[in-house]
């Protein structure tokens, strides 16, 4: 029993540290676009730039549009 409620906690708090750095992402995003630009580019610097493209199975090719490809081009 005591196990299970340790997991139970454990997860609680894995899910209460996520939601809580989503908000505060988008709180910068909303209040701060400025610093949230300078974060954009610094991680850019230093990960690289997104990729362009996935490998896909060629049969699958102009079938697929994958979330970022739809902000960049528009609504399809």
């Amino acid at each position: 029993m005591t196990e299970v409620l340790i997991d139970a906690i454990t997860d609680y708090e894995h899910k209460h540290f996520w939601q809580e750095l989503d908000e505060q992402i988008e709180r910068t995003q909303r209040e701060d676009p400025q610093s949230w630009a300078e974060y954009l580019a610094e991680r850019e610097l230093v990960l690289g730039p997104p990729p362009r493209s996935r490998r896909i199975a060629p049969e699958w090719e102009g079938l697929i549009t994958f979330p970022e490809e739809k902000h960049e081009t528009g609504p399809r």
